[in-house]
């Protein structure tokens, strides 16, 4: 005759916080659920997943999302059978919530037919007969459970409220990011000029247009210092660094909700020393959205297609990639249509690299290709390119935190007052700044209408694309970054027609052969010279039919502006073909 079952035990284990793990309640509760198991013949289930770490029991969190809602759910349904019992150290594990709240759930476990047992007291609180005495006494404890986790929420908040007050010219603690160190007063964090030097170098390379991926290999190349124990530089920390606004001195007070950091209160301005300028920060965010937004990813040591993500096909509109069919004399490095290169319809042509670059630095004047390569540090084009840049990217994170800001609005009730006033706030910042943005366009539009006045010399770009090739080492990848990063914040498009105007033309052809009109068919046939078209984000176009005996030469130039379509001849004269503002604003 077998041994009769004996009743399962499962033991649920909560802490609030998980610094209580370097502690001893972890191991405590453990002993404790162990000991009674053995001492009372009770089979103990061995399920780590009842467990509540980190999450505290005044909101109910344990029972809303936690372990001890699944344990009950499976009570409910019979996967816990009846008569099992539930160990605990004591009834404040289960619940720290208002003392109806806390019962109703007291008698959810007992009704599901499970034995509460606390292990501090070995009290049972039976199922099938409960006790009026244990009733009274499980709520006491847990109405004395409730009115200390009360009291104690009261006095923590009451002191980081005071701590908050005194932010602005006291730190609230020592931890601080890792280029700031307390002061040894404890008064102030102090800047530790290493570091910050390579925190501003980052963010630097950032707006310049160079991807997380390079910056994090460049500095492991360089052996510079990182910071704290990890093996190296690494990019999780790199794009950390790049979003962490304590750069620019803002901190932004967080608490423990239901186990999870959430902000609380306003954010801090000046509260840490800042090592990065604000108009740095934010172009940096406008080049991380860029480099997102189109892709952009590894580039090797020398940022070989600055056109990445940004160059598309003219006929079917598919990626432009780079082949590269090895190194000159026998070999060279092509721009060819993604859909070709995988004979999804689109007629394979490619474009040599090296030409295509050539042409369009040379012929796109909106580039301002001497600004970049020059010395251009009392540039007003720069000027004027880096305040467009810093408040483009502060309108980007703006918008983006109105709509979090929004999202919880909806949701919040007890703080709507408070979100509405933080919505108008951001509104009103938003409205600034797109004034300010629109003022900065302009004078970028007419300094370009100056520049476009005076005509470049052949020689002018022979020397420029020169100057591009005899650079070499870290400063050739900067510059080329500079460049990338130039035409992904002035083009909305560029479209690549290696063929000219012959695929869309072919049907035609096709129509004319059938009719046996070969003459006609015969001059389609030829319109094969290649052309590129670029759009701008003030609405304007340019279309170049670069010379195929020389990238530096043109046959012709088409551009659309507010005055109408005109065409540009190789001797720089100019016709209007067609009067009247084409541009489409993007």
């Amino acid at each position: 005759m077998s041994a009769p079952e004996r009743p399962r035990a499962y033991s649920y284990i909560r802490m609030s916080t998980d610094l209580q793990l370097r502690g001893d309640s972890l191991r405590r509760q453990l002993e404790a659920s162990t000991a009674y198991a053995a001492a009372n013949g009770l089979d103990l289930v061995a399920d780590d997943r009842l467990q509540d770490i980190g999450i505290s029991a005044f909101k109910g969190a344990n029972v809303a999302g936690g372990s001890l809602g699944k344990f009950l759910e499976a009570a409910d349904s019979g996967k816990v059978p009846r008569g099992s019992f539930l160990l605990v150290e004591s009834l404040d594990r289960l619940s720290r919530q208002e003392i109806h709240k806390s019962l109703t759930l007291f008698l959810s476990i007992i009704n599901a037919g499970i034995n509460i047992v606390t292990l501090a007291d070995s009290r049972v609180y039976t199922a099938e007969n409960p006790q009026l005495q244990d009733l009274l006494i499980s709520l006491v404890v847990m109405s004395r459970a409730h009115e200390e986790s009360h009291t104690k929420s009261l006095r923590v908040g009451a002191a980081w409220a005071n701590k908050r007050a005194r932010a602005k010219t006291q730190p609230l603690t020592a931890m601080c990011p890792a280029w700031l160190k307390l002061s040894k007063d404890r008064a102030r964090y102090e800047v530790i000029d290493k570091r910050a030097a390579t925190i501003r170098r980052i963010f630097e390379e950032s707006a310049a247009g160079i991807g997380n991926y390079s910056i994090t290999k460049r500095l492991n190349n360089q052996k510079v210092p990182h910071f704290g124990k990890s093996d190296g530089w690494h990019l999780s920390y790199i794009a950390k660094i790049l979003k962490n606004r304590a750069v620019i001195g803002e901190f932004q007070p967080h608490r423990l909700i239901s186990g999870k950091r959430q902000p609380d209160g306003d954010v801090i301005q000046s509260y840490f020393p800042a090592v990065v300028d604000e108009d740095t920060f934010y172009r940096a965010q406008l080049g991380l959205a860029q480099r997102l937004n189109h892709g952009a990813g590894r580039k090797g040591t020398t940022l070989t297609n600055i056109f990445s993500g940004v160059a598309k096909c003219a006929y079917c509109g598919a990626p432009m990639k780079f082949e590269n069919k090895g190194k000159p004399p026998k070999g060279a490095t092509f721009l060819v249509c993604y859909n070709a290169q995988r004979g999804l319809g689109c007629e394979i042509a490619r474009w040599r690299y090296d030409e295509f670059e050539a042409s369009f630095l040379a012929f796109v004047r909106e580039l301002d290709l001497s600004q970049v390569l020059g010395n251009a540090d009392e540039s007003k084009a720069k000027s004027l390119d880096e305040i467009i840049a810093a408040l483009s990217g502060e309108l980007m994170a703006v918008v983006t935190l109105r709509e979090k800001t929004y999202e919880v609005w909806s949701q919040a009730r007890d703080a709507q007052t408070f979100l509405a006033s933080k919505l108008d706030e951001l509104e009103r910042r938003r409205a600034e700044i797109e004034r300010a943005l629109d003022q900065k366009r302009n004078e970028r539009l007419a300094l370009d209408a100056e520049m476009k006045s005076v005509q470049q010399s052949q020689d002018d770009v022979k020397e420029m694309l020169e100057a591009l090739k005899t650079t070499q080492g870290d400063e050739l990848y900067k510059l080329r970054a500079k460049i990338a990063g130039r035409i992904r914040t002035i083009c909305t498009f560029v479209r690549v027609a290696p063929l000219g105007l012959a695929p869309q033309s072919k049907h035609a052809v096709d129509a004319l052969q059938r009719q046996e009109n070969k003459r006609f068919a015969s001059v389609l046939t030829k319109l094969k010279q290649r052309s590129f078209a670029v759009g701008f984000r003030d609405g304007t176009t340019r279309i170049v039919r670069p010379s195929d005996d020389d990238p530096l030469q043109f046959e012709e130039q088409v551009y659309v502006d507010s005055s109408g379509l005109k065409t540009i001849a190789p001797s720089g004269d100019e016709r209007l073909l067609f009067p009247g503002d084409l541009t489409t604003q993007s």
